[in-house]
């Protein structure tokens, strides 16, 4: 395997970890509920949009003057605004229950993804270094300069939180 390819590999994962699997997760259950879950989170807009509508036109209503209509509205506003929270809250915990899921297959998949890179590259070198990569080191670290899986996803995940913290100190002074 190309050791740019399993550079890449790392980058995205450590990526996934610098920003937090959480983070991560709660995008993707946001996608995921979206696209499998748009009826439920459709009518919540509805619902929404509905309690929004009765609660202007409750204002709009004069209490003193017209309280049958006012009392007729409140009642409308009122249940539109359990059936908002009844269905709110459906929506939050099939939210909260695939950012959990979601979270746990992240961490599953991208250990799974490293253990699979170390048992199928252990066996070969992924290129050679020359002496005037390591110095005099070369020899002493890996059979005649020889650079294997697991030192390179070392190097490769040194790297990639390196970049990610350089962009986010630059990040920070910017802002400033």
């Amino acid at each position: 395997m190309n050791p740019i390819v399993i550079f890449i590999i790392i980058f995205l994962l450590e990526c996934v970890s610098f920003f937090g699997y959480s983070k991560v997760a709660s995008i993707l259950s946001l996608f995921y509920c979206t696209i499998f879950q748009s009826e439920l989170f459709n009518s919540i807009a509805d619902s929404k949009k509905k309690v929004i509508y009765l609660k202007k036109k409750l204002n709009d209503i004069s209490c003193q003057d017209e309280f049958a209509k006012w009392v007729k509205v409140n009642r409308k506003l009122t249940a539109a605004t359990a059936e908002y929270e009844e269905q709110s809250s459906k929506g939050n915990s099939i939210q909260t229950s695939a950012t959990i899921m979601i979270n746990l297959v992240l961490k599953i998949l991208f250990a799974v993804v490293r253990i699979a890179l170390y048992i199928f590259l252990r066996k070969q070198p992924l290129f050679y270094a020359t002496n005037e990569w390591l110095g005099q080191f070369t020899y002493l670290l890996t059979s005649k300069g020889a650079i294997h899986i697991f030192i390179w996803m070392l190097i490769c995940s040194n790297i990639s939180k390196r970049i990610l913290n350089a962009i986010k100190t630059y990040r920070v002074e910017l802002n400033k």
